[in-house]
């Protein structure tokens, strides 16, 4: 029993449809992930001469940031790699014949999504242990190299020097302003002074520091105090801080749902990290709905026209997705609707659609 039962998992028709379905899929996502990291490089060939960039460091940013565009592009290349499959079988008359040996749409369709399980728990398992790490060391490389040493940016926050005294910034709010922000000023190799502060707002140039507290280096003692306001001269503006946004987008789960706790506990809106959390949780979905996509120009009007119209036709539904998601999240932000609505409301318009082209007839 238990043979049968493993036999009819993966079964001989399974394993010819899904090694169709996973040699398009990888083909289109190496394509993809490739196509995008050459213009990333060419666009990243401007920076060369700025602080310590050359090259060398071009070549290193670009590879390291490989694994997240595959991860990026790999929903679009089920869309566009089950097109190219699904279309050479169905022209080749394979689609008829496993029709007529007793598989229905719903069978063929679940055949190609369990081919694909296997490589979309790798996808999402590289999504959230390995590229975040990668993304987060390559862009605080840049922001060492592009400053020539003097700023350095992580997941924890941003870190630069000014003159004697190193300030670390948690983070940057939506309204421009800082939030727990701490200085350490030094001679030489000691320590001479701590200051920590709540929150810092730019105003003419400087920086307004509110709720200061500071320790000191006394004659015989440490002397400790607090400010309501204090001003900072920094050699740094809103623009500059700004970079640290780049560093939310490579939180991974388990950081969003930290870093949106330490929102919270402060009082801040943390819904645009809701977002992002989850437009994560709904990556799952999203392939699976490119799956049934691809799927819809086989079996719906789509299926008496030519491969290269399919092709277009799934660039043009992927590419129509990817519109919908970029209008409706930050929408949600902007009207106050639930950000679960805002993730979820590309996946379900183009699932809906799927399934209306699934159900016509040529």
């Amino acid at each position: 029993m238990a043979k049968f039962s493993l036999k009819r998992v993966f079964g001989i028709l399974d394993l010819y449809i899904g090694r169709n379905m996973l040699t398009s899929v990888l083909l289109m996502a190496l394509c993809l992930t490739l196509f995008t990291g050459l213009i990333t490089f060419i666009d990243k060939m401007r920076y060369i001469g700025r602080g310590s960039i050359d090259f060398l460091f071009v070549c290193k940013y670009v590879s390291y940031m490989l694994p997240g565009i595959f991860v990026t592009f790999f929903p679009v290349a089920i869309l566009i790699g089950g097109v190219i499959s699904l279309g050479s079988m169905a022209r080749g008359s394979e689609i008829v014949v496993l029709q007529s040996l007793g598989l229905s749409r719903l069978q063929i369709a679940f055949s190609s999504l369990k081919s694909l399980i296997p490589l979309m728990i790798v996808v999402l398992c590289l999504g959230e242990f390995v590229v975040p790490q990668l993304e987060t060391y390559a862009e605080t490389q840049y922001s060492v190299y592009a400053s020539g040493g003097k700023m350095s940016v992580s997941r924890s926050g941003i870190w630069l020097r000014e003159g004697n005294s190193f300030i670390g910034i948690r983070a940057m709010l939506s309204d421009g302003s800082l939030s727990d922000i701490v200085r350490y000023d030094t001679d030489g190799d000691k320590l001479i002074a701590k200051s920590r502060a709540v929150s810092g707002h730019y105003e003419n140039g400087s920086w307004n520091m509110q709720k200061v507290y500071k320790v000191a280096e006394g004659k015989d003692r440490l002397k400790i105090t607090f400010v309501p306001k204090e001003r900072w001269q920094l050699n740094l503006n809103p623009e500059r801080v700004d970079v640290i946004k780049n560093i939310d987008k490579t939180l991974t789960i388990k950081g969003l749902v930290d870093y949106i706790g330490y929102l919270e506990d402060n009082n801040q809106l943390s819904s645009s990290f809701r977002l992002q959390l989850y437009e994560k949780l709904m990556q799952p979905v999203i392939m699976v709905v490119m799956l049934f996509l691809a799927l819809s120009t086989v079996f719906g009007p789509l299926r008496s026209m030519n491969m290269g119209t399919r092709i277009l036709a799934g660039i043009t539904l992927g590419f129509g997705y990817y519109v919908l998601n970029q209008i409706v999240a930050p929408l949600s932000l902007v009207y106050g609707i639930p950000p679960l609505i805002g993730a979820s409301m590309a996946s379900i318009v183009f699932g809906g659609l799927a399934v209306v082209l699934l159900r016509r007839k040529a």
